[in-house]
């Protein structure tokens, strides 16, 4: 019978050499396997947990930094936390922490505006060439607020970064 507990302790490591996961994925991916009864699953997590090799807050951040890189915003990255099944304090505590390395944004004024608003402006620079496409300046930005919407920026923050996008495209097409 101790074999059967090493198995599910291989199996975890296996699993953790592969792709970080979250401590919900461990277990559920242990559990699919159809191996290994609820005690034993539950061994070879804690074993995994004291080795260091199950953080499910590291993976928070790494999933969080790794989601604003792309463009998305913080709705948009809880969603991919749940997913994983990270705990909601975690994912809160994640959210609500600043990146020290997070690049700065092209066009930052120091005027203190919020990192999301300044994580959907540099979304609008990138995006900008598919905004000016459209001649009506209301649709305009009504598509680009919708963009940011849709990536997971609270609407404030949009409408924030549209205006501070239009005040400046305003500025460089006179």
């Amino acid at each position: 019978m101790p074999s059967e507990k090493k198995t599910a302790l291989v199996a975890a490591v296996e699993i953790l050499a592969k792709r970080l996961v979250s401590t919900a994925e461990l277990r559920s991916k242990l559990v699919a396997k159809k191996l290994f009864s609820p005690a034993e699953i539950d061994e070879a997590v804690l074993a995994v947990k004291r080795m260091g090799a199950l953080h499910d807050d590291f993976l928070a951040e790494d999933v969080a930094r790794s989601y604003r890189s792309r463009g998305y915003g913080p709705a948009r990255i809880r969603m991919a936390l749940r997913k994983r099944g990270i705990p909601n304090e975690i994912i809160e505590q994640t959210l609500n922490t600043k990146d020290e390395d997070e690049p700065v944004t092209r066009g930052g004024s120091g005027s203190g505006q919020s990192g999301d608003s300044d994580n959907a402006f540099a979304v609008l620079h990138r995006k900008a060439a598919q905004f000016r496409r459209e001649p009506d300046v209301h649709k305009r930005k009504a598509k680009a607020v919708r963009c940011l919407v849709g990536r997971g920026f609270a609407y404030e923050d949009a409408i924030e970064a549209v205006d501070r996008w239009m005040r400046e495209e305003g500025a460089a097409e006179e």
